[in-house]
């Protein structure tokens, strides 16, 4: 698990695919539940003292983990609760960053912002290099289709 709090107003959480080994990533409702089992126990260990209302990004992948950006949209309304509203983005792609060009041999690659980038899918394993790589999806992975080169 990874937490990030870029700003008062957003928070970037990764949980890798043990998280989510016994479960359906496809059942919608099944997601949902063990989403919000999961945000208040990093509610409580990261002490983020969520109150508001926030809408919670939902990236899931069955081979990396699942993604969410939880985005507060009000805090005045909801001051004493938390309420969520869950999005899930079943059929996203997700691209591996790198800087380095050699970490993927014989696997086509984007080239943008002197990096590289890896669709997730051409990989079998990323365990062995899950250090040396960053994992990109939603409106970041759009930018990067339209703003990159392909290499191979």
């Amino acid at each position: 698990m990874r937490v990030e709090k870029v700003n008062d107003d957003l928070i970037n959480v990764y949980f890798n695919p043990f998280y989510f080994k016994d479960i359906d990533l496809n059942n919608k409702m099944e997601l949902v539940d063990v989403i919000k089992g999961l945000i208040k126990k990093v509610e409580v260990r990261y002490k983020l003292f969520l109150s508001g209302f926030y809408k919670i990004k939902v990236y899931p992948s069955q081979k990396l983990g699942v993604f969410l950006n939880i985005i507060k949209i009000d805090d005045n309304e909801f001051s004493n609760t938390t309420n969520f509203r869950i999005v899930i983005y079943p059929n996203e792609k997700f691209y591996l960053e790198t800087e380095f060009y050699e970490l993927f041999d014989n696997v086509k690659k984007r080239y943008c912002n002197n990096k590289f980038y890896i669709d997730s899918e051409d990989i079998e394993n990323i365990d062995s290099i899950s250090d040396m790589i960053n994992v990109i999806y939603g409106n970041e992975v759009k930018d990067l289709i339209s703003n990159s080169i392909i290499i191979k």
